[in-house]
């Protein structure tokens, strides 16, 4: 399955379990919310630099981390509002623990981090 599908997944899954009544409500919404959202954090997923066996994991520096999750949240409420919130930031956090299982800082988040601590 593709990272996009699996993060897109993983997030309707969770909403489905807090947030039912929310999700039957706003079904539409949500799920163009979470395209956005998990495409916005691996924009940098295979493009010029971002592309070979060294490197592709090292996207993940650019949006995977705390300041990424803050960003984030500011964008996608920004556009989606205040109503949303909450399913931005939970999300955002499960983006980043779904590819780290943890969330980083972005001073942690470097080529150094990804190397040695998560094996890439």
């Amino acid at each position: 399955m593709p990272k996009f599908q699996e993060h897109f997944d993983n997030s309707f899954y969770r909403i489905k379990q807090k947030h039912p009544q929310f999700l039957i409500d706003n079904r539409e919404v949500i799920c163009k919310l979470l395209t956005e959202m998990h495409q916005w954090f691996d924009f940098y997923c295979g493009k010029e630099g971002y592309t070979t066996v060294y490197t592709l994991f090292y996207h993940r520096e650019k949006r995977h981390h705390a300041e990424g999750i803050i960003e984030a949240i500011a964008i996608f409420t920004a556009k989606y509002g205040e109503n949303f919130r909450q399913i931005i930031e939970e999300e955002a956090n499960g983006h980043v623990k779904d590819d780290f299982g943890e969330i980083p800082s972005q001073a942690e988040c470097d080529h150094r981090y990804l190397r040695e601590k998560r094996g890439w």
